[in-house]
This record gives structure tokens, C-alpha cells and sequence, in this order.
């Protein structure tokens, strides 16, 4: 399936027309709950809805992480609804629950699986972010939490059809939440060039979402304009295109067991590893570096990433370190006791499998223990 996507500071205007082409008599909206109003969107949409005059059934009872018992009420829902159409507006999680509900209404099998088998024909699913980081609205894959554990589904029917990304909604975003969400989809838009399944397309796409959020990252979080929140929002969305082309790598295979068992927004929990895990990818290129790699190319691309940022290798992790600072995302921490144990045993092999240098056992607890100097200051 193509995915049509409106992209732009005024492209939710379009939303009235592409809902016409459906011509729901009643749609499923999944929403925020306190957000939908702060962020402008009720007001946006129900001017839309009473427009065209269909009767909408809202779902906003679930977890800010998408959770089993969840998405099990949601599908209830959307089945005692008799909607046509699924309409969702949020952040990440809105997006990933709306995804989940639209293809688990149609798709039966384990919801934590690998295999499903298709019973009845998709809903149209149309998305619009109201945070600039996840790039949800432009993946095949959803999060979901089953006891505690954090899974990856994925699925091609995952993708939502249309996806709307509109700035606009992300005006309101406080300090905090812009930090988050703009790193994790750097960190993405990163870890999908360096990957060991990058691809020209997602080359393509990594590399406009860097040269974008670079430039406006700490501008958007310090002093954002109209200007800067569309641009964060575009470098979003791309970094959304290359990673459900690739996948993620190391740095988001250990943000799993902090954001699980300590609490950690996504992107923050992104943000803990990722110096150490950028300076170790791009140096000693000749150690653990995975087969699946040239090396002449991953040579270049490595150069490209430090000329874009301005560093060398050797200062790479000082670097980001102060540069998450600067964001919010080391300034902020909690104050959390270290169980390494746990957090090794709760990292996301599959993501793992993607970096593009095997990470070592060793390597693993000596990042740690430098994290957990650098929190605690001992």
C-alpha cells in the first residue's frame, strides 16, 4: 500500500476533503486526553466533523504506553461502534494504539507474534502527529506492552493510509516533550544511516531528516519560530521514512529496560546511551564491525555524520553528552539506583541485531558504569 501524506504548517486543512472521499457516517477518533484540546486540535477537528456531518465515537481511556488489556478495549469499541474510518490525533502512543486497534480489528493472531492472518478488509486509518519525533505516522511497526514487557509489532498493514503533519499542532509543546520527541527522531533518522539494512531510499531519507533537526534541534527547544517547529516536524517525519525502511539500532535497544522499569519518556530513555553508543560505532572501525558492512562505505558515511556535526570521533561522546545537556535530557535525570543486571537482560535483541558493530558484553557494562557515574557524580 502507498501512503498518501500531507505535509506542511497548514496541510490539516486538507483533512475536511480527504474525509468527503471516504464519506464515513460514523469515524473512530483514538485521541489525547489533555492534549487534544491544548494542542488546538478539538477545536480544528470538530469544525471539521460538524462539516460533515458524521457522528464520532472517541477512544482516549488507555496508557501513554500502548497497553495489551488496552488495545483489547479499543478493538471492542471500535467493533461495537459500526465505524467506518479510523481517525487518530496524538502523540507516538496515540498513533501506535490507533495502528494496532485499525489492523488487530481486521488480523487475527498473537498480538505479540510474528504471524496473522487476515479476516476481514482494513479500515482507512488517517493519522496526525501532534509531537515532531516519533515518526509513527510513518512506520509498519507499533510498541506494545504486554506485562510489563516492551514488543515491536510489525506489519506492512500497520502503516497508516494517509498521514497529515501539520506543525501547527506541536506549537503548544512544552520544553521538555519538544527535547524528547526531536532527539528520538534524530537518533533515529541516525541510527537508520548507520544501519546494517540502510538502503539507498532510507540513505536518502536519514540524511534530509539530519541535516534538518540538526539545524533546528536546540533552536525548537530554546527559542522555536513557525519556521523552525515545521522544520522539526518535516526531519520527524523522514527519520519516521528511514527507520520503517531499517529499524533501529543499539541506542533504542537499550532505552527499552529504562523507559519499562524506570519511567523514562522514549526519547530521554534514547538520549542515556547514545553518546557512548555514537563514539563506539564510528571508531576502531576495524574491531566488531558487522560483515554485513563495507567498510569503505561505512567509512564515508562515517565522515559525512562527523562533518555534519562538526566533531571528531575522539570527542564524539563529551560531545553529545554536553549537547544533551544543552537539550534537557542529561540536566533532568532521576536520580535512579543502577541495576545493570536488569537493564542488560531488558535490551531489544531484534533492534540490537541491526547496529552496525557487535556490542560486547564488556563494552555494554562499561557503558553503564560511565552512565551511572555520570548521573550519580561517583
Amino acid at each position: 500500500m502507498k501512503q498518501r501524506v500531507y505535509l506542511g504548517n497548514s496541510s490539516s486543512d486538507e483533512l475536511f476533503s480527504i474525509l468527503q472521499k471516504f464519506s464515513p457516517s460514523k469515524l473512530f477518533l483514538l485521541r489525547g486526553k489533555e492534549s487534544y484540546k491544548y494542542c488546538g486540535a478539538e477545536m480544528a477537528l470538530n469544525s471539521v466533523f460538524l462539516r460533515l456531518g458524521c457522528e464520532v465515537v472517541e477512544f482516549c481511556d488507555f496508557d501513554k504506553n500502548p497497553k495489551m488489556e488496552d488495545l483489547e478495549k479499543g478493538i471492542e469499541l471500535l467493533n461495537d461502534s459500526g465505524s467506518s474510518l479510523v481517525l487518530a490525533i496524538g502523540g507516538g502512543s496515540v498513533l501506535d494504539m490507533a495502528k494496532l486497534i485499525r489492523f488487530f480489528f481486521s488480523y487475527s493472531g498473537d498480538k505479540t507474534g510474528n504471524s496473522f492472518r487476515k479476516e476481514q478488509d482494513l479500515l482507512p486509518l488517517i493519522v496526525l502527529p501532534t509531537t515532531a519525533g516519533t515518526g509513527s505516522e510513518a512506520t509498519h511497526f507499533a510498541v506494545l506492552y504486554k506485562d510489563n514487557i516492551k514488543y515491536s509489532v510489525a506489519h506492512r498493514d500497520i502503516l497508516p493510509d494517509v498521514a497529515i503533519v501539520d506543525s501547527r499542532f506541536t506549537y503548544r509543546n512544552p520544553q521538555y516533550l519538544t527535547a524528547c520527541t526531536g532527539f528520538d527522531a534524530l537518533a533515529q533518522a541516525i541510527e537508520a544511516y548507520w544501519n546494517v539494512n540502510a538502503t539507498e531510499e532510507s540513505d536518502k531519507y536519514a540524511l534530509r531528516s539530519i541535516n534538518l533537526l540538526w539545524r533546528n534541534l536546540l533552536s525548537v527547544v530554546e527559542s522555536p519560530t513557525e519556521s523552525v517547529r515545521d522544520n522539526v516536524s518535516r526531519g520527524s517525519f523522514w527519520a519516521g521514512k528511514a527507520i520503517n525502511l531499517t529499524k533501529t539500532t543499539a541506542p533504542h535497544a537499550f532505552s527499552y529496560p529504562f523507559t519499562t522499569n524506570y519511567g523514562y519518556p522514549h526519547g530521554h530513555a534514547v538520549a542515556l546511551t547514545f553518546p557512548f553508543l555514537f563514539q563506539y560505532n564510528l571508531s576502531d572501525l576495524d574491531v566488531n564491525l558487522s560483515p554485513d558492512l563495507n567498510m569503505t562505505v561505512y567509512r564515508k558515511k562515517r565522515d559525512i555524520l562527523l562533518g555534519i556535526m562538526n566533531v571528531s570521533i575522539g570527542q564524539s561522546c563529551e560531545f553529545f553528552i554536553r549537547y544533551l545537556t544543552s537539550l534537557g535530557l542529561f540536566a533532568s535525570l532521576n536520580d535512579i539506583v543502577f541495576d545493570k543486571k536488569m537493564i542488560l537482560n531488558g535490551v531489544n535483541m531484534e533492534r540490537l541485531k541491526n547496529n552496525p558493530k557487535f556490542i560486547t558484553h564488556e563494552f555494554a557494562v562499561r557503558m553503564l558504569n560511565e552512565l551511572e557515574i555520570l548521573i550519580h557524580g561517583k
